[in-house]
């Protein structure tokens, strides 16, 4: 449910009832199910994966018993837990008027379980401080995660892409005798290497020059 995150914050959200927090997911559900928008079917098929694989903790689904194989894990990069640390650090004061304690522990290996991932952002007390102060506070909170977990691992990717395709366009050019210059970019408002775009964000990309 990572839409959520892009109509309300943790604050608008913690004021609802369960109920009403459900109803409003439906209404979401109900509207996302009616637009047969590609890429919106695409963000829920990773949101339900990212839920799947780091947030039973929060949601309370079972885990199962069985060891998970390394194929089953899902890498973490350091960079993605920096950000997955700040968001839980704003998320959980807007939903509890305090700060998260530190980690519980801390995990050297780039694949985790929901299990590890959650024990790096949240220690015990944290989370039954946080089941305490609002009922809907682990499920609101395994939705920011999810959502800024869908949508940083998205940008990783594409700009390793990029990286590396504009290393190969640079080959070309070279090839072709028109010395080694970078590609102009793109410029689709719906890039976040595109400058003028809503997406983009000059702290991480880096634009062409």
């Amino acid at each position: 449910m990572t839409v959520i995150f892009q109509l309300f914050g943790a604050e608008d959200l913690k004021q609802l009832t369960p109920k009403q927090l459900r109803e409003m997911r439906d209404i979401i559900t109900e509207e996302l199910d009616k637009s047969h928008a590609t890429a919106l079917e695409a963000e829920r098929a990773v949101s339900r994966l990212i839920e799947g694989r780091h947030m039973p903790k929060l949601l309370g689904a079972p885990r199962p018993p069985r060891t998970v194989s390394q194929a089953q894990l899902t890498p973490i990069s350091s960079h993605a837990l920096d950000v997955l640390k700040k968001r839980v650090h704003d998320v959980f004061y807007q939903l509890t008027r305090e700060f998260p304690n530190a980690p519980a522990s801390v995990s050297p290996s780039s694949y985790q379980t929901s299990s590890e991932l959650l024990d790096q952002l949240l220690s015990a007390d944290d989370l039954a401080k946080l089941a305490d102060r609002v009922p809907t506070g682990r499920e609101i909170l395994a939705w920011a995660l999810t959502c800024e977990l869908a949508n940083f691992q998205t940008y990783e990717v594409l700009q390793r892409i990029k990286e590396r395709t504009d290393e190969k366009f640079m080959e070309f050019m070279e090839a072709q005798g028109k010395g080694k210059q970078r590609p102009k970019g793109p410029d689709s408002l719906y890039s976040p290497f595109y400058n003028l775009s809503p997406l983009y964000d000059p702290d991480r990309a880096q634009p062409n020059s």
